[in-house]
């Protein structure tokens, strides 16, 4: 279709598209893309097989390509879940002072290996 694949472009191509368009926008061989569908290679984007035909989704396509970057944190030296070693022998389901998280388990004594 064209040398240049933009996302409205790939959008344009409707619901689905074929592989040697696929095969186009990734600028590889269709042969490869089609010897990988068929070892159960292929995880970039869904198959769907239609009888012998195999249609690629271009939704999957423009989410491989123009995948949303992450958003950055409004706070990133404050850990978003807890990552604090709790004590080999005792876990007391109090919270933790720095993160006020309180851990799910109930108190438990462990032995102390060695002793």
């Amino acid at each position: 279709m064209t040398d240049t694949w933009t996302r409205e472009a790939i959008a344009a191509l409707g619901p689905v598209t074929d592989v040697p368009t696929l095969a186009a926008i990734l600028d590889v061989h269709k042969d490869t893309v089609y010897s990988a569908i068929r070892r159960g290679e292929w995880t970039a984007t869904r198959v769907l097989t239609l009888g012998r035909k195999i249609k690629i989704p271009t939704r999957d396509l423009i989410a491989l390509l123009y995948a949303p970057e992450a958003a950055p944190q409004a706070n990133p030296s404050v850990p978003s879940q807890c990552h604090h070693v709790e004590s080999p022998q005792v876990a007391a389901p109090v919270p933790h002072t720095s993160c006020g998280c309180t851990p799910a388990e109930v108190t438990v004594i462990r032995p102390l290996l060695g002793a």
